[in-house]
Order: structure tokens, then sequence, then C-alpha cells
């Protein structure tokens, strides 16, 4: 029997210090033509020209994850609270359930202490990290 040819890489052939370019087809090659402004005409301003805050981020499968320290038994206890009231909660997950609950925890916050306004959003190595000083 014989064994069959082995795939070639899409990376063969490349060089680092000069990227090959994408071979552009004939009938993108007309609609980027088309899509070219004439000389009276203001330019269009493209996703790769506008600033960085306003480009749409890419929609992601799953949202970033989070992680935290929790002592086991109050863990347990959260997993029991989820499967014993996930038919009139609505929570069926773990994430959803924690989500649902820190997101109540915000809002009591913001009442609270921000006159009801949204926190200026923080950065995740913004926080403070490590054990704190003394413990």
């Amino acid at each position: 029997m014989k064994r069959p040819a082995p795939r070639k890489s899409s990376l063969a052939g490349s060089n680092p210090i000069t990227p090959a370019e994408a071979p552009t087809s004939e009938p993108e090659a007309v609609a980027q033509q088309a899509k070219a402004p004439s000389t009276n005409e203001a330019p269009e301003v493209t996703n790769a020209q506008a600033p960085a805050a306003e480009q749409p981020k890419a929609k992601r499968k799953y949202p970033p994850k989070v992680s935290f320290y929790q002592d086991p038994e109050d863990t347990d206890q959260i997993r029991g609270a989820i499967l014993h009231t996930m038919t009139t909660e609505g929570s069926r997950t773990l994430s959803q359930f924690i989500n649902k609950a820190v997101m109540a925890e915000v809002e009591r916050l913001k009442i609270k202490y921000n006159n009801g306004q949204p926190f200026p959003p923080v950065g995740p190595r913004d926080l403070p990290q490590g054990r704190p000083m003394g413990q």
C-alpha cells in the first residue's frame, strides 16, 4: 500500500522579512477599482484607517475567562444552589450564576457610591496584585 503524499504547508516558501503578497482575484480587483473615489469625492475612511477605539471588536465564541480563589466549601454551596434553583432562577451554569450575582453587586455599588453611573473601566493588570502587605 502506498503512503499518501505529504501536505504542502501554507507557510512553504514564505519569508518573514519580505512576506508574500496575497493574490487578488480579478473580480476583487474590479470591485476595488469601482470603490475607488473620483478626484472630486472625499475619500472613505476604512476600518484600517479608523482610530483603534472605533474599530469593532471581533466577536468571540466565549467571553474572556476570569478566575479567582475560593474555599472549596463555598464552591460546593454555589453548585448546590445552582442545581436546586436552575429551573426557577434561570442560571443553568456556574458562569451564568456567578456573573448574575457579581453584576447585581456592581449595580448596588454603583448606586451607593457613584450616583448610579458606571465606574470607569479598569484593565486586567491595573488592580493591585498579590497578597496585601502585612498578611
